[in-house]
């Protein structure tokens, strides 16, 4: 049996005095940024394929108690002259540009108020002819497939690509077993797909969003290309899906190559033969996401969800994946920060919120478990039929449920974040401590 029901000592927890390192390489000093709010526990992005259990996180830095991502904000409001960026950025699409308007650039995305941003600019501001391309999310909601149509209909193409879905639910359920990270699946095929497409299609040009420095990742990486290293890898043997070798993949969950082909990245090689350049749109742009949706909103039949989002008080942002709010639950059980706190070290960084309105709906939404799609993702991370036959030996437990699903959140705790009472769980540190 490979995952069994994990025990939980909760006494590890109850004590004032931490004596325990923390998990995931978490700074044991816990420090919120004075500006925006956010946790210097917050992972920066880094390469999927290589995550595992054990590996130590790679966290956002602070200087005299400012996190790296307002300082780049001051950068990009005193420093950067973004005429000249424009400019930059003419010279970079004339070099690709078609000249018979075939596909000159591949815009990955969801049809959310980013991509839909990004990929309209391209195409009716500058030009471009732009080929947009999606990983299909774990389960859509009403209204984010509607978006995606819509998308669609303000005049772009796109290729979809949906993998085996038994195939799917059984790694995201890995992956929630092994990482307590249920996005890890997909933001694998999410990460990989687009530039193997693009090997497939010859079209060297990539276009995302925002740059992972806008949220804090290191400074000195904030150019126009995105890290290689974050879609290629020197070796595929080297490389882990849902935290396990592949080749432990396949011995223990019958998986073969064409099930995992959909998690794996290019190689180097791969990726500098095609000279792929993957770009962020967010260099040459100020990126300002609440901006985004209104453009959004303005050019598109977008809408938004019916509801807030379960864990914070958006409507507009990440709303496609039922998933995605039991992704930011787990990553408030991992790292003490959930969906709100996110959007608001965003948008008070972006000026949309005051610190005191962040540390408010922070307090009031953060960490809050997600109701709403509780039934319907519960079944899809369920092994108890059977199509799954072949490896159930391999849980102690098959159906998913809230008992198994709070005691595995349990077990993912680090008791430098967390403390545990008769009161149940709290933070030992929070944004008003």
């Amino acid at each position: 049996m490979f995952f069994k029901k994990p025990f939980v000592d909760k006494k590890k927890f109850t004590s004032i005095n931490i004596t325990s390192e923390p998990l995931y390489g978490l700074s044991k000093d816990i420090e919120y940024c004075k500006n925006c709010l956010m946790s210097n526990q917050r992972p920066n992005m880094c390469p999927e394929h290589f995550h595992t259990k054990e590996k130590a996180k790679s966290i956002i830095k602070f200087t005299d108690g400012i996190c790296d991502g307002c300082l780049l904000k001051d950068k990009k409001d005193n420093e950067i002259d973004w005429e000249e960026r424009e400019r930059e950025l003419k010279v970079l699409l004339n070099k690709y540009r078609s000249n018979n308007g075939s596909y000159d650039v591949l815009l990955p995305g969801s049809g959310g108020k980013d991509s839909f941003y990004v990929a309209h600019i391209l195409k009716f501001k500058y030009g471009m002819n732009p080929l947009t391309c999606t990983f299909a999310p774990n389960i859509y909601t009403e209204w984010g497939l509607k978006n995606f149509y819509s998308w669609l209909e303000a005049g772009f193409n796109n290729y979809k690509f949906t993998v085996d879905i038994k195939v799917h639910k059984l790694i995201t359920r890995i992956s929630l077993e092994n990482l307590l990270h249920p996005f890890q699946p997909w933001i694998l095929g999410q990460k990989n797909f687009p530039t193997k497409f693009a090997k497939l299609t010859k079209i060297p040009l990539i276009f995302y969003g925002e740059n992972p420095a806008e949220y804090g990742n290191p400074n000195d990486k904030y150019y126009d290309d995105m890290l290689m290293e974050w879609h290629a890898c020197d070796n595929l043997d080297n490389v882990y899906i849902a935290g396990l070798p592949t080749s432990e993949l396949s011995k223990k969950f019958k998986l073969v190559n064409s099930n995992l082909e959909p998690y794996l990245p290019l190689t180097y090689k791969e990726f500098k033969d095609n000279n792929l350049k993957c770009v962020a749109f967010s260099y040459f742009k100020k990126w300002h996401p609440q901006e985004n949706y209104y453009y959004t909103v303005e050019n598109s039949n977008f809408i938004t969800s019916p509801e807030r989002t379960a864990g914070t008080y958006s409507k507009y942002s990440s709303i496609d994946d039922k998933i995605d709010d039991l992704h930011y639950y787990t990553a408030k059980i991992k790292f003490g920060i959930g969906r709100t706190h996110y959007d608001v070290a965003q948008e008070i960084r972006s000026g949309d919120l005051t610190t005191s309105e962040g540390k408010s709906l922070i307090n009031k939404f953060d960490g809050e478990y997600p109701k709403r799609f509780e039934k319907e993702i519960f079944d899809y991370l369920s092994l108890d039929n059977e199509q799954y036959k072949d490896i159930q030996t391999e849980f102690e437990v098959l159906k998913m449920d809230r008992d198994y699903f709070d005691n595995l959140c349990d077990s993912f705790r680090s008791p430098h974040l967390w403390r545990f009472s008769n009161k149940g769980w709290s933070l030992r540190k929070t944004i008003d401590s």
